[in-house]
């Protein structure tokens, strides 16, 4: 029991003693050691490692993607070929927005022999142009008109035109039809029945069968034949 006691002393004893001594060099060390140093040191180390486990949190597929497209950048949106009456024709890159009056002064400006009053009335240059597209700057002798010279000949041949009153009685001798004939085209039906061997059902017949572009096609009409159309064939007419 003793023993117990006198070994529990000893480690006691020993316990303070290291103790004072830890003590007697912090005392006499005190102002050479940083301690605001050390403790912002601790902090810092903290604060960057926070921060890069962020960093590796926060990656992902989609965001890489994102990145490479906004890397992706079109070096020449709009590209227009001008040409015409500009002093250096030519494909020129623009941007987006770009409008005619930009192709121009792009092509160093008009030339003097441009076709000024047709580019007034006719070109908007502020109109925005679209990729691929073409602009062309009219000359002045696009739309350049000349009157033509007309000789007449030197010999006036005459022209002999007949009196209208000749002509007038040749188409009226032409269109006489022979008087008292019965037309197969615009007759009726009691003006068919007069006709020699034509009745009420032939003549019906004949109406259906119209119209007609010769007299002989009346043989193709039912009930007529060769003989009944030989008895009426004097009297008819188209």
């Amino acid at each position: 029991m003793e023993d117990r006691v006198k070994t529990k002393n000893i480690f006691v004893l020993l316990f303070f003693f290291i103790l004072g001594f830890v003590s007697h060099i912090l005392i006499f060390n005190w102002q050479k050691i940083d301690i605001y140093g050390l403790i912002a040191k601790i902090n810092k180390d903290t604060i960057v490692e926070e921060i890069t486990q962020l960093e590796e949190e926060e990656q992902c597929p989609i965001c890489e993607e994102c990145s490479k497209q906004e890397e992706i950048v079109d070096l020449c949106p709009v590209l227009v070929d001008i040409g015409g009456a500009v002093s250096t024709p030519g494909v020129y890159c623009f941007d987006k927005g770009s409008s005619v009056i930009d192709a121009v002064k792009k092509a160093n400006g008009f030339t003097p022999d441009a076709g000024f009053k047709y580019i007034s009335m006719k070109i908007n240059l502020a109109t925005v142009m679209l990729d691929n597209s073409k602009i062309y700057i009219p000359f002045e002798i696009d739309y350049d008109c000349n009157l033509l010279t007309f000789n007449l000949p030197k010999q006036v041949v005459d022209i002999t035109i007949p009196p209208l009153e000749e002509e007038n009685e040749e188409e009226q001798e032409g269109d006489i039809e022979p008087q008292g004939c019965v037309s197969i085209n615009s007759g009726t039906q009691t003006e068919l029945e007069t006709l020699d061997g034509v009745g009420p059902s032939t003549a019906i017949k004949i109406i259906e069968g119209r119209p007609y572009t010769k007299l002989e096609d009346l043989l193709n009409v039912s009930g007529i034949g060769e003989a009944t159309f030989n008895k009426f064939k004097d009297s008819i007419c188209l």
